[in-house]
């Protein structure tokens, strides 16, 4: 709708550079659903826009995307044609992002013509240039993560300066601003990981049943949900990160692009926990040292076919694995959670390089709902010192069978909320620090 706002608009004012945009992203809307005849005819209008007088990144964009639209519908030398030009434009304008997307491309065209030396060729300068890309985002990150430190930093020598009799209200200024200086860079970094989440509105697309609830504990947070589709299959995990708050942050950060290095390689979830373990250890440069960190994450990762997700087929084909989380089921009808228990390892720590991650094969029915979540829900404490509980959350979301996916979620976002808030043992009402992030994902069949 907003798209075709902008068009009408751009048509008005004679922009036909801007115009290029807007056709290209509604190319891509097109491409993501699979109608490629559309996305094809809104690829090439972009191009015609102007004369063909648009940039050159967009220019590019609309080539990657025709390229990807041909592979699909196995027009391989014309595909080959496009991604090549796509390349040429994007070391042009040296746009890495763009190089490594269209060498993957490259390489699966190469792959279904069955050149698999090509194939691999291209496959390796996309790995190349990919890991350049995530090491200048690594390294931009520990770069703002070290800025936020110092400002700690600078934050208790002010403390100092005031435990020593400097001028108190000099001291609390200097507190106030550089208090604000780390609320301020923090909330910066919550706008990082908030976009590197995915849109609620993109899973709903493929999963229109399903509810996320996410409640960092601090302005960011350590745990993070994931969301992939791959032709027919939908990826979806809810991982906990060690730690929370800016330190949780970082290694979310790093899960979330180890996680979509991993399903790009493999759609099988053992095997997809599998990378994710190696990927971590290496960011991290893990080792059996006694210097080495121990950091990583717990995760519960459900692979879903979305064939028979969108044609509303009786039973739906699932595959889970799970590294310390487990995956519970509430069957349409039933009083009781069957649960699948993960693999009791860790990703990343002391996890070793060649562990196995069990994937379970379930079928689901119609009206089937199934969650994945962190601790941080059951780990909650009252004002009376009491911890919810796995039981109790349990005994909750049995309750809550006959409300609608939404309705789920306001309801579990109430019931934590109304937790926290009660009367301690001496009969003084308070409201009871967060314990930890909390992440509910629940999706009905």
């Amino acid at each position: 709708k907003h798209y075709k706002e902008s068009i009408k608009i751009r048509k008005e004012l004679n922009l036909g550079a801007a115009l290029s945009w807007s056709y290209l992203g509604i190319a891509n809307m097109y491409e993501k659903i699979c109608d490629y005849i559309k996305a094809e005819s809104c690829y090439n209008i972009s191009l015609e826009c102007n004369n063909g007088n648009i940039d050159k990144r967009c220019r590019q964009q609309c080539l990657l995307g025709n390229g990807r639209v041909k592979t699909a519908i196995n027009q391989l030398n014309e595909a080959t044609e496009l991604l090549v030009n796509a390349l040429n434009i994007a070391n042009e304008i040296k746009a890495n992002q763009l190089i490594f997307e269209t060498y993957f491309c490259l390489s699966e065209v190469e792959k279904r013509k069955e050149n698999y030396l090509k194939s691999l060729e291209y496959f390796k300068e996309y790995h190349r240039i990919k890991e350049i890309v995530f090491n200048t985002a690594q390294e931009n990150k520990f770069n703002f993560i070290k800025k936020i430190h110092e400002t700690e930093k600078a934050i208790q020598e002010a403390e100092i300066y005031r435990i020593k009799n400097v001028e108190l209200h000099n001291a609390y200024l200097l507190v106030e601003e550089k208090n604000k200086e780390i609320t301020d860079s923090i909330n910066y970094a919550k706008r990082i990981q908030q976009a590197k989440l995915p849109k609620i509105e993109e899973v709903n697309s493929f999963l229109p049943e399903c509810f996320i609830l996410f409640k960092p504990k601090a302005i960011v947070s350590g745990d993070f949900y994931f969301f992939h589709k791959n032709g027919e299959l939908v990826i979806i995990a809810a991982a906990d990160c060690t730690g929370h708050g800016v330190p949780g942050a970082l290694m979310s950060m790093i899960g979330m692009e180890r996680l979509e290095n991993a399903v790009f390689q493999t759609n099988e979830t053992s095997e997809i926990l599998k990378q994710l373990n190696i990927g971590i250890k290496t960011s991290l440069k893990q080792s059996d040292s006694e210097e080495s960190t121990r950091d990583g994450m717990d995760i519960s990762l459900v692979c879903l076919d979305n064939h028979i997700l969108k044609n509303q087929k009786d039973k739906v084909a699932m595959h889970y694995a799970g590294a310390n989380r487990p995956l519970w089921i509430i069957r349409k009808g039933e009083k009781e959670i069957e649960e699948i228990k993960a693999t009791k390892k860790a990703i990343g720590g002391l996890t070793d390089d060649d562990q196995h991650f069990d994937t379970h094969n379930l079928k689901l029915l119609k009206g089937d709902t199934f969650y994945i979540f962190s601790d941080g829900y059951a780990d909650q404490f009252n004002a009376d010192n009491k911890k919810l509980m796995t039981r109790t959350f349990k005994e909750i979301l049995l309750s809550i069978q006959d409300k609608s996916m939404e309705e789920q979620k306001e309801f579990l976002n109430t019931y934590i909320e109304n937790w926290k808030a009660g009367t301690d043992p001496k009969g003084v009402m308070r409201n009871v620090e967060q314990t930890d992030d909390v992440l509910v994902i629940g999706i009905r069949v």
